[in-house]
């Protein structure tokens, strides 16, 4: 995916975690980059990681487990910020692993998501897949990246429209 998509589901999460709108706007920003995390793994290319490791590109940080992880961060944050912990460990995990369910629902190339780590290495695909395979890098900046940029902005569009809409006073 071209983050397009991820950084809707976070900003949609960001919403809907609460009423208030400053405090929305704070947390569609950190959701967003709690659905972005993930592709850090992407560093894995430049340190000589083969794609298919644990630890390469959809591997590892697409997991379950640690989503699961990321979730316990957010249930510390909250507690030392005085927000509601549990909600926001939910919400944290959600949008956590919502990255790696929806890169395997993305065709034209790839291994599928490392979702089982540690337990298997094993890469999974979503039974459907209809999310455009993003060129990783400065690639992105293709006609092929801009044509997926734009089939996620029409695939999320729900999601840009639920955040970005304005609340009612």
């Amino acid at each position: 995916m071209a983050s397009i998509g991820h950084v809707a589901v976070g900003m949609a999460a960001g919403r809907a975690y609460t009423k208030d709108p400053a405090l929305a706007k704070k947390a569609m920003i950190v959701f967003s980059i709690v659905s972005l995390w993930p592709d850090v793994d992407a560093i894995a290319f430049a340190l000589g990681s083969p794609y298919g490791d644990p630890l390469g590109h959809r591997g590892a940080t697409h997991s379950i487990t640690l989503a699961i992880v990321v979730a316990l961060l957010g249930y510390y944050v909250a507690f030392r910020e005085h927000l509601p912990r549990a909600r926001t460990a939910v919400y944290t995990g959600l949008v956590a692993v919502s990255h790696g369910l929806l890169d395997t629902m993305t065709y034209g190339g790839g291994y599928g998501c490392a979702l089982l780590w540690p337990f298997s290495n094993q890469r999974f695909w979503a039974p459907v897949r209809y999310i455009p395979i993003s060129p990783i890098g400065a690639a992105l900046i293709s006609v092929r990246g801009l044509k997926v940029m734009l089939a996620e902005l029409v695939i999320f569009a729900p999601f840009w429209i639920y955040a970005l809409w304005p609340r009612r006073k």
